[in-house]
Formats: structure tokens, sequence, C-alpha cells
């Protein structure tokens, strides 16, 4: 209710002289006024045995104690971010619309009726003939309406709210409790324990911020275009779409995660999009996009002291999705294992003085048409990733090939229908990984064995270009030159890989002694075992011997 209603209802001007005492009857106008105006707006909240006039008598610091004595559990600021937030019942959101300043009339409310009770208790004393007490209530009650002129007054509510969340029992967190319940999950109607699937109602000291915007409604409800839709896109694969239950279901949980690095990869029309596109639907703040840019190579690094919005998006996460990288790109090997790691991150919005540490929530996913360059000896990189291929296409017309099929224009209104049961197949998959893991079929481990394959240039190179032979440290025809080889390997770069640019000898030269022994005979390096074949010496034009 506004400040003009409250003066209104109260029949009186903030700037009255705040000496005159009000008359009974007048106070008890104004309490049944708004106890009409305001009734079945919200539940009675005032909090038992409330001393109000120890807290009228502190003041401002008063009046910030009662306000979060009546409003512990609805309203909490939030130092971190320097909001308040609102308990809606389910979950914690923001106070946009400042309803934590709407209900300092909550207090006023309170002290109404307190100097009502005092006006009832100097007419009894006055009955009595005991005039030294009825003096005091009639005091006390000019103190209770002076305190609520101030609440009516400008900047009155904001001191009460200073108050409220800076007194010795502050209504205030410092922020890093906030999505922190890594096996609860809220959504629009209560909050799911992923540990058993229980559902149960929402609580204050959850501290969850983030909630699905889609209603529970049990395990039972069916979503059969859903299934449909997946085994579509997985050609009817069942140990695949079994996999994608298990790997979307163990993102529910908000923190220790699998350290995956899970790659959607495929031409487009495929419906790896939809896929992501619905369950965002489903999970709404819980999941969110990012740009792709944060996993490739940059060339230059950034200054550590930068604003990192993108970091600090992740905040509170489920799932992230980065999507589309342009052919030729190249991971970045540190920033794809720090991002899906476990490790802390630590960001700052534009306008924040200190950075931010977090626990990481999220899983990472990257959703493109091209497989982005990867180095291929980094092992807790490859260790994280799992290529799910796409395989399938969906055209307008009639297919023209096997994993071809007729698109179905109506296909997300359809799926949208069945976002409970989207939400069900999710838990359910949250439930299954969490009795057999994650359990990557065999179609993910040989797409991702062939990617690493084909991102290891020099193994590429051998194939094509060179003999392997046995090693033998006394038989000079089991071994090249070093200079030549690496010579020999530029060239194939060039016209293979790259004209534009070279590749590093000293990167060479590890990566060659991780599969060939090296050793200086005659003031030279030999790489042992491995010979450049004779037609790749003629093609390229490297008729000079390595043996002399």
């Amino acid at each position: 209710m506004s400040t003009q209603e409250n003066q209104r209802l109260a029949g009186f001007s903030p700037c009255e002289d705040g000496d005159n005492v009000m008359q009974l009857s007048e106070i008890r106008e104004m309490v049944e006024a708004r106890a009409k105006a305001e009734q079945g707006t919200r539940k009675n909240t005032t909090p038992q045995n409330l001393n109000v006039m120890n807290c009228v008598m502190s003041e401002d610091a008063g009046l910030g104690e009662l306000y979060a004595k009546l409003q512990r559990g609805r309203f909490v600021f939030n130092r971190q971010s320097r909001e308040w937030m609102e308990f809606n019942g389910v979950h914690w959101q923001l106070d946009t619309m400042e309803r934590a300043k709407t209900c300092v009339n909550d207090v006023i409310d309170v002290l109404l009726s307190a100097a009502q009770k005092a006006g009832v208790n100097a007419s009894e004393a006055l009955k009595g003939g005991n005039k030294e007490i009825a003096k005091m209530y009639e005091s006390q009650q000019k103190t209770i309406m002076n305190r609520a002129r101030r609440l009516w007054r400008k900047g009155g509510p904001e001191a009460c709210l200073e108050f409220a969340q800076t007194y010795k029992e502050p209504l205030a967190i410092k922020g890093d409790e906030i999505d922190q319940e890594q096996w609860v999950m809220a959504c629009k109607n209560g909050v799911l324990d992923l540990r058993t699937g229980t559902f149960r109602d929402g609580r204050p000291d959850d501290y969850l911020l983030k909630a699905a915007p889609t209603e529970w409604q049990g395990f039972e409800f069916a979503a059969p275009n859903w299934e449909k839709f997946l085994f579509e896109i997985m050609s009817d694969d069942a140990e695949m779409v079994d996999y994608l239950r298990r790997l979307f279901g163990s993102t529910l949980r908000g923190g220790d995660k699998e350290h995956i690095l899970p790659v959607f990869y495929g031409d487009g029309r495929n419906g790896k999009s939809v896929l992501v596109d619905m369950i965002s639907q489903v999970l709404g703040p819980l999941v969110g996009p990012i740009p792709s840019e944060m996993l490739l190579d940059q060339g230059t690094a950034r200054s550590s002291d930068a604003p990192s919005p993108s970091v600090m998006s992740l905040l509170g996460l489920r799932a992230v999705f980065a999507s589309e990288t342009d052919e030729g790109r190249r991971f970045s090997a540190a920033r794809c294992k720090w991002l899906s790691g476990g490790d802390q991150l630590t960001g700052r919005w534009p306008n924040d003085k200190r950075p931010v540490t977090f626990s990481p929530t999220h899983t990472l996913f990257l959703l493109t048409n091209h497989k982005p360059h990867a180095p291929s000896s980094d092992f807790a990189f490859w260790e994280r990733m799992h290529l799910i291929p796409f395989e399938r296409r969906f055209v307008k017309g009639e297919p023209q090939k096997p994993n071809e099929l007729t698109r179905d224009k109506g296909l997300k209104d359809k799926l949208r229908q069945e976002l409970p049961g989207i939400l069900a197949w999710l838990v359910r998959g949250c439930l299954e990984w969490q009795q057999e893991g994650l359990n990557p079929p065999p179609k993910v481990l040989a797409a991702t064995d062939e990617y690493r394959r084909d991102e290891d240039l020099l193994s590429i190179f051998i194939d094509e270009c060179c003999l392997v032979v046995e090693p033998d440290e006394n038989d000079p025809t089991t071994r090249v030159n070093a200079t030549e080889f690496y010579d020999a390997f530029v060239k194939w770069y060039g016209q293979n890989i790259s004209k534009k640019k070279n590749f590093p000898q000293r990167k060479f030269g590890k990566l060659a002694q991780e599969k060939f022994p090296k050793r200086k005979v005659g003031g030279k390096n030999w790489y042992y075992g491995v010979l450049l074949s004779p037609d790749f010496k003629s093609e390229m034009g490297l008729f000079g011997s390595s043996e002399k």
C-alpha cells in the first residue's frame, strides 16, 4: 500500500503536530481500515511475544529490528549483489518490484495495533482512577505514532531497511549461500530431492534462487513425442538414447560434476538444437548459453584484472551450452579443462569492486557443425571429451538418403505440451546416473577415439608418408635425420593443413620423441624406427640421403 494511502487511512498528514495524542476511535478505524484493505493478500506472520515498545524506544534501529523480526524467511538482503530477495513460497527471487520496501507497511500495521492497545490501556486506567498509569500509556501511544509517522516520511522506509540488514541479527546473507544445495532443485511448485526423486515444499533455508519454470507432476507424466524425437535423432539407437538421459540427468546435480565436455557434432538440421532448446525450456534459468569463444584459443591472453561477465554468468547454472564454432578453429585445452573441471572459478561483473570466487555447478556442452582442432597429446583434455554424433538429417520434402527423415513442422509445439514429462525424464536420468554412472556407449567412445586420432597430425603424416620399422641403434637403415624429418612434415603440413601458419619445430620435436627414440650420432640428431617413404620423398623432391 502506498504512503499516501497509509496517510489517508490514518486520517492525518505526516506534517501534523506529533504532540497531539490520537483518539482511540481514530486508531481503531486506522487498524480496521488497513486490515480490510489488505485482507487476503498475505498470511499473518507477526512473531509471538514481540516486544514492540523495546523496538520503538530504539528509534530507526528499533524499527529495522522490528522489520527483520516480521520479515525473516520472507525477505533477505544479499550483500554480494547488494539486492533484496523475496521468498515466493518455493524459492527465492530478486525483489525487482521493491516489495521489501512496500512491506515496511507491515511494521506500520504492528505500530498501529500497539498504539490502539496503548489507547485501550489508557482508557481502562482512567476508568479505574489511575491517572499516572493512564498518562504512561498515553505517552507510549504518542511515541508509537511518532515512529509510524517516521515510516511515512521520505527516507523512513530506506532507514528501516538499512537497519534491518545491519543490526545484530541481520536480515542478510553474504551471498555465497545461494544455489549451493547440490542435491536439491527448485521447480515451479516445489523442490526435488535429486538423491531420491522425492518432492517437497520449498524452504527459505534452501537458499535456492534459480528454479525450473516447469511444474513437477510426477514420474507418471508421459512424454511420447519426446521419446519418439530422441529415437529419431539418435538413429533408433536405444543405447544412445539411454546415454543422453543419464548425461542430461547428471547435469541436474549442482556441484561435484563429472569432469566432461560433451560435444554434439553433426551437420545442420539434425535435431541437436531442438534437443537443447527443449531442455532449456524445462530448466529455464538453471541453464544458459555461453559464447563458444570461451572454449577456443584466442591467441592473446587477456588481463586477469579485467571484468569477466562470461565467467560470472556460470554462477549457479546446472548446464551451459556453447554453439557453433567456425571451421578451422582450435580448442584452448587449458580453458576447456578449467571450465569443465571442479576447480573454483573467479570472475567479476563490470561494476563490481572485487572479484568473486565460486564453486562450479555446471556441465559444459558444445554444439557444433565443425569439430575444432584439439591437442592430441593432452590426456586430461581427451579424458573429458565425449563426442556425440548426430547423423540424422531432417528435410522439408521426401527423404532421399538413408539418414534423412521428413521434418515435423509442429514438433516444438508438441514437445512444449510435454515439458513436465521431459522434467520427469531428466530426474529419471539423474537417478540412473547415480546407479550406473555415465557409461558412454561404444558409439561415443569410437567417435571420440577417431576424433583424437584425426587431431594427431603427426600420426596422420606418419601413416601417409612414412614407414614404421623396428628401431635398432646399430642399424642406420632404421633411422631418419631429425632435420629432414621435420622439413618433410612442414612440406606435408603446408600442402594438407595450413599454408598460412608454420608448425613449430620445438612442438614437432616433442611430439616425435613421444613416438620414436631420438639419439645424437655423428653430431646429428636421428629418430629411430621411422623412415620417409620413397614415394613421399619422390613426390616432395626430397632426394638427399639421410644416411651420410
